[in-house]
């Protein structure tokens, strides 16, 4: 005795073909963004401490020290130099120096 299970068909077996499921997926995608209110706070200073504490070492001696590390170890490599290394450790260092300034861009935006 076999128990088998047979799943519900469409009325006419036709099947929805890839245009009509990504059309069908934009749309639940748009309903789903546009359904939600967008909702911004204003104080925030529950986490002050904690972001004045992370701009002091980017801003500080841990960000330099991470930056020269950095440069220092893709510029002398023991086996082979690559400078690629060396300039993306400057690029990184100069976005790590104005990391602060760039967040506080971020985060100050008004519409």
């Amino acid at each position: 005795m076999q128990k088998t299970l047979t799943l519900p068909t469409m009325a006419n077996d036709k099947q929805l073909s890839k245009k009509g499921i990504f059309i069908l997926s934009a749309i639940c995608f748009l309903i789903a963004l546009l359904s939600f209110e967008s909702t911004a706070g204003s104080g925030g200073t529950a986490f002050t401490s904690i972001w004045t504490e992370l701009s002091g070492w980017a801003d500080g001696a841990p960000g330099k020290i991470i930056t020269l590390l950095a440069f220092f170890a893709a510029l002398f490599n023991v086996l082979k130099q690559n400078y690629y290394l060396a300039v993306g450790a400057f690029i990184g260092g100069m976005l790590l120096s104005q990391s602060v300034s760039i967040i506080n861009i971020f985060l100050t935006a008004t519409v």
